[in-house]
């Protein structure tokens, strides 16, 4: 039953660090429940921590897609990145699209335009995927719902 999210868990780390040891998805019971945590062979930073939290996110939009399950999307903001090295920034939002269009939910991203890649790993244009909606905290009616940022 377990095996599933665990394979597709070390898929993912694998396509981020396909040059470095991939992380574990690692299920232990306990008397609260099951412990979830994932093994980092390469130590612990900011960037890392971020992009195992990505992996389990799109492991568990994967596996709810495929009962047809949850919502439907998945929904991360810039910070998720911080810390993410460019690199690493432009395979995630390949990977990410790629799970979207194979498994049938939407993925949506919202980054800062400096932190934007001008081009995915395999070549595609980062522009292909953005929408024409733009937030921002320019003038009086920027914001979103009425809040400054």
């Amino acid at each position: 039953m377990l095996r599933p999210a665990f394979v597709i868990f070390e898929r993912l780390s694998q396509r981020l660090y396909a040059d470095q040891q991939h992380d574990r998805l690692v299920v232990n019971a306990t008397d609260n429940g099951p412990e979830i945590t994932a093994t980092i062979p390469r130590g612990r930073s900011k960037g890392i921590t971020n992009m195992q939290v990505y992996c389990f996110d799109l492991d568990l939009i994967t596996l709810w897609s495929r009962k047809e399950r949850g919502p439907g999307f998945l929904v991360h903001d810039s910070h998720l990145f911080d810390g993410v090295d460019e690199r690493q920034r432009a395979s995630a939002l390949q990977v990410g699209a790629e799970y979207a269009a194979a498994e049938g939910f939407q993925y949506i991203v919202t980054l800062n335009s400096d932190e934007t890649p001008n081009e995915l790993p395999d070549g595609s244009a980062i522009e292909d995927f953005v929408l024409p909606e733009r937030l921002t905290d320019h003038g009086d009616d920027g914001g979103l719902f009425g809040l400054r940022f």
